[in-house]
């Protein structure tokens, strides 16, 4: 099935229809939601939505109950559906029994998961999708390549082509001309069908109430025009009363495409009638003659009885986490395989599908945190790949390689060194002059495909700072530099640069001795028992000189110190203590010489243009992108703002070495970016970005150099 992925990664990445399609989504999508979180405060709004949502997946029994009992006094039938076998054979019988031949659908992604239109095709029923992306996606016999955009992977000139072969006729490109031709497709189907289908975005239990939304009239006229409408609703989508789901509807369609609110918000409560004309009853108007609501469990019980993944339940479809996903940018929904795309779909995809494929789709998650930063129901999805990860590691153990890898080599500094100094050796026949690796041989050639690789530096940064493991004695600051593994072993002269920084700043810096990798690699990996067996040895470490800050120019290993160690700890009360003891003293370097006034940067230099890359790890998991800004301006640089500067590089940590093609594809919209500048130095605060911008661009034979913020500066400082 691996190799099922890395086909599809493969061919995504190749169809050029689709790269011009998803290139104008970015556009769009970022747009709309700028302009869809002007005039509110979404911090507030979302913080408010996490609670209510959280209170109402604690509450979810005593909800469903309320809502059976009002929904039912309201002229409906509840019915609770087990799995998806259940929920389309209630849906078949009542087809059956009702004489149903046509059923008009609207969009619905939980239709899609328990593939309710292919058993009812299979019993002979003509189902037709009535939203314009489904009914095109239904119409190429494809499934929906975004979870509120189904269609958004086709050209328009894929989508005349189309309709013109299911039509007969020549359709032009034109966006009125398209839609026209579809809606036109799709009125007799409105008139013929004896049952419409729906899903809901919520269900408001003290009511008995269905809340749809939807931008095209195609909802209201399928769950109106027909005698029988029948809802299909996860039971997730439960919650108390109005004022809960009117917190959804804050901020469902800003965070999807931008307005704020949908064209239509339909409220159903029970069924209803237009009157009647000599004892007949009139279907439309008010509603239909039968309701039918039929709530899915389908794995959602499970996925709520687990603490470590519960909050996926919180999502309200909302597709803001894929609008913002590198890795979606690159490839679309149908690469995932199933129903659910992006990190979100990856834990639904393992609760309510497939355990096996959502591990192997969790291997493409970048780790880049821009989802959880978007997500209005403030899910950390990044922490749910991880956590899912480490189920897979506890039940199934880790490959040789990683095996071999992280609790053979990284788990002990000694045996890492030794490892790096092997490495060192074997490394010469593919060592260019200039110490970088343009070409390495199978089955290692991929990872030079996109990017060339510094080489393992023969002065290795551990034996350059034993002069410097302690701090000199005195009152100024001491400070403890933990480098990181790029660092000690890529770019070792980084610590001179640091070391120059910080003594300029009158602080007392030093290199703790022993100090080994900050454990992200396995931790991030699954591997919680390594993660905690090196944030054991790098706390005792780090701490063992009771230093006033300990410095870091990886934010990788800043975020796995200040924020990982106390959650790996939490089991043991001491070390937890020391843990967070360490977190309240770790800083990036650009924020501590901020906070310590670094004057040394004030070099005028003539107003050089330079462009500055924001590293996922520091903006978004420590909060810090302005004050490298700040001291690159202190150095006299004029700054030129890139087009996303935060967008990931597709360094990807383990996503690099299992889908390097997809990281290529991701690097190249940065470097592009990078590129449009017109710069001729790209600054970050990252060695890992580093890494992966100076390979990129170095592969592009680009003139463009890329430095870190602490080389940088410790240049300047020097005129």
């Amino acid at each position: 099935m691996a190799a099922g992925i890395k086909k599809r990664i493969k061919n995504a990445l190749a169809d050029n229809n689709l790269q011009t399609a998803l290139g104008r989504l970015a556009v769009l999508t970022k747009g709309g939601r700028r302009m869809g979180m002007k005039g509110i405060d979404f911090e507030v709004l979302r913080n408010d939505l996490h609670d209510r949502k959280e209170k109402s997946i604690a509450n979810l029994p005593h909800l469903i109950q309320q809502f059976k009992e009002n929904a039912a006094a309201a002229g409906a039938i509840v019915y609770e559906a087990g799995d998806a076998r259940e929920a389309n054979e209630y849906v078949l019988r009542l087809a059956r029994q009702h004489g149903v031949r046509h059923i008009v659908k609207s969009k619905s992604m939980l239709t899609e998961e328990i593939g309710l239109k292919e058993h009812l095709e299979q019993a002979g029923i003509h189902v037709v999708e009535t939203d314009i992306g489904e009914r095109i996606v239904q119409l190429a016999g494809e499934r929906p390549a975004h979870i509120v955009g189904p269609a958004i992977h086709k050209t328009v000139d894929q989508i005349a082509e189309l309709l013109s072969r299911v039509t007969g006729n020549e359709i032009g490109t034109g966006s009125q001309e398209l839609l026209d031709t579809i809606r036109d497709s799709l009125r007799q189907s409105y008139l013929d069908a004896e049952m419409g289908i729906s899903g809901a975005n919520i269900c408001i239990a003290e009511t008995g109430t269905l809340v749809i939304v939807t931008n095209e009239g195609n909802g209201q006229i399928v769950t109106t025009l027909s005698p029988l409408h029948v809802a299909i609703v996860g039971m997730e989508k439960l919650m108390g009363g109005l004022e809960d789901a009117n917190a959804v509807l804050h901020l469902l369609s800003r965070c999807c495409v931008g307005p704020r609110l949908t064209v239509y918000t339909s409220f159903i409560t029970g069924t209803g009638s237009a009157g009647d004309i000599g004892g007949i009853p009139l279907c439309g108007g008010q509603g239909p003659r039968e309701l039918h609501i039929v709530l899915v469990d389908n794995g959602r019980s499970e996925l709520r009885n687990s603490p470590e993944f519960r909050k996926a339940l919180y999502c309200i479809k909302c597709g803001a986490c894929l609008n913002i996903c590198p890795v979606f940018a690159s490839v679309a929904g149908q690469v995932y395989g199933h129903i659910y795309q992006g990190g979100i779909g990856t834990i639904l995809t393992a609760f309510f599908h497939d355990p096996q494929r959502a591990h192997e789709l969790s291997e493409m998650c970048m780790g880049c945190l821009a989802c959880r930063t978007v997500c209005p129901s403030g899910i950390d999805i990044p922490r749910l790949i991880r956590n899912l990860k480490a189920r897979k590691v506890r039940k199934h153990g880790f490959p040789l390689l990683k095996r071999v890898a992280y609790r053979g080599i990284l788990k002990s500094p000694s045996r890492t060194e030794s490892a790096a100094r092997a490495l060192a050796k074997l490394q010469q026949p593919f060592l260019d002059a200039d110490y970088m690796i343009r070409k390495l041989p199978y089955p290692l050639g991929n990872l030079t495909d996109t990017i060339s690789l510094p080489g393992i530096n023969s002065s290795l940064l551990a034996g350059r700072m034993r002069s410097h493991q302690t701090p000199e004695t005195g009152t100024k600051a001491k400070v403890a530099f933990f480098a990181g593994c790029v660092t000690a072993y890529a770019y070792p002269d980084l610590g001179d640069a640091v070391f120059k920084l910080l003594d300029e700043c009158d602080t007392a810096p030093y290199y703790p001795a022993g100090q080994a990798c900050c454990g992200a690699p396995a931790y991030f990996s699954g591997d919680s028992s390594t993660g905690l067996t090196l944030a054991r040895h790098n706390i005792e470490s780090l701490l063992l000189m009771e230093p006033d800050y300990v410095v870091t120019v990886c934010p990788g290993c800043a975020a796995m110190l200040k924020n990982e160690y106390p959650l790996l700890t939490s089991g043991d009360a001491a070390l937890h203590k020391s843990a967070l003891k360490l977190g309240a003293k770790v800083r990036d370097l650009s924020q501590l010489l901020i906070e310590l006034g670094s004057e040394s940067a004030e070099k005028a230099t003539g107003g050089e243009i330079v462009t500055y890359h924001d590293p996922c790890h520091l903006k978004r998991g420590l909060g810090v992108f302005t004050e490298p800004r700040k001291l690159i301006e202190k150095a006299g640089y004029e700054l030129v703002e890139m087009n996303d500067p935060d967008a990931c590089c597709g360094f990807g940590g383990d996503a690099l070495l299992t889908h390097p093609e997809l990281c290529g594809s991701i690097l190249k919209r940065k470097l592009d970016n990078i590129e449009a500048t017109g710069v001729n130095t790209v600054v970050t605060a990252c060695t890992a970005c580093v890494l992966q911008l100076r390979g990129g661009l170095d592969r592009r034979k680009s003139p463009i150099k890329v430095v870190h913020i602490a080389e940088f500066l410790a240049k300047e400082s020097t005129k």
